[in-house]
């Protein structure tokens, strides 16, 4: 099995490389420059990578702190500018380094982790009175959430990445995880990689009837998220997309191929 990490330029490289043509071109033609999650691939099942995450921290937002937004476009485009407001992509930084009390600039990283929304039936009452009712089938919707993985530095160095000044944005540190990552092009998003994901669920399972999955506790479902690598003007054939579904345990490796 081997690691992989996409390094970074020096500061210095790269502002020079982001303003050349050529790192333009490359963004359209689906060029990946950030730095990623560092991760171990154990091998292939039934078309997709068996990864083993290490830790990483991310800055995370919520589709119910954006009541305004009423469509997932909507909610994504909100969402990724109050993300990229707290690590300095348009102006000054809106944080607050945990250790000095400045403003400090973050590097954007990939991919973008985004989760759907899930409705889910509720299957009992919680509420009960004297008074006689037709039962009815209350839906809960779950919210969809946007979130930036930020610089292994902060792991590596043991320290919490700065504070946002935004509520609306909160930090999480990532244990270590499994995954079965599929990837694929075109335009995309959480929504649209939905039935993907329920296809790629079924394929592990044929494959691998005794694949322990983790479990959404509000869903009953396996765990899974959609990940998106490029911005929006990537050519639809050269875009990098993946869903990624969480396990709870690394498969037998006997149903794994080589990487």
């Amino acid at each position: 099995s081997r690691v992989f990490q996409l390094k970074p330029l020096g500061p210095l490289h790269s502002s020079l490389w982001e303003c050349s043509p050529i790192f333009s071109m490359g963004m359209v033609f689906g060029m990946i420059r950030e730095e990623m999650p560092k991760f171990k691939n154990h091998g292939n099942l039934a078309g997709m990578q068996c990864r083993e995450y290490e830790p990483y921290w991310v800055a995370k937002t919520s589709s119910d702190a954006y009541p305004e937004a009423r469509t997932e476009n909507e909610f994504q485009s909100t969402a990724f500018r109050t993300l990229a407001k707290y690590i300095g992509v348009f102006s000054a930084p809106q944080n607050q380094s945990q250790e000095h009390g400045n403003q400090e600039t973050i590097a954007m990283t990939a991919p973008v982790v985004m989760t759907p929304s899930e409705k889910i039936a509720m299957t009992a009452p919680v509420v009960m009175t004297s008074e006689k009712m037709d039962m009815t089938a209350p839906v809960v919707t779950a919210s969809k959430t946007m979130s930036f993985i930020l610089p292994s530095k902060y792991i590596q160095a043991s320290k919490e990445p700065p504070k946002p000044l935004d509520a609306r944005i909160k930090l999480e540190k990532v244990p270590g995880h499994i995954a079965l990552v599929h990837t694929f092009s075109g335009f995309s998003s959480a929504e649209k990689a939905r039935p993907i994901m329920t296809e790629c669920v079924a394929r592990a399972r044929e494959a691998s009837p005794s694949l322990s999955f983790v479990m959404d506790e509000m869903t009953k479902e396996p765990k899974w998220e959609f990940l998106g690598y490029n911005p929006p003007f990537t050519l639809p054939w050269c875009r990098t997309n993946e869903v990624a579904i969480h396990l709870a345990e690394l498969p037998d490796a006997s149903v794994l191929k080589s990487a």
